[in-house]
């Protein structure tokens, strides 16, 4: 799934989904924190784990993977 706001936006950010893990190429550093924390909420859900069982690896300048450890 990609998701691209619209030109006027500065926020841009791309998702692809691999089982219980989500991958995040964020463009804006002033939105980080918060798509991090709805990625965070997201796989949580989607993999039925406690957010504490969530963990963020930063694998690049603008690329994170948002994965459930030990699923």
């Amino acid at each position: 799934m990609r998701r691209q706001p619209d030109n006027h936006q500065r926020k841009q950010w791309r998702m692809n989904f691999e089982s219980n893990s989500l991958t995040l190429k964020i463009w804006d550093r002033s939105t980080i924190e918060h798509t991090l924390e709805t990625a965070i909420s997201h796989v949580s859900t989607k993999a039925n784990a406690p957010r504490d069982l969530v963990k963020v690896t930063r694998s690049g300048p603008n690329l994170f993977t948002v994965s459930v450890t030990g699923a």
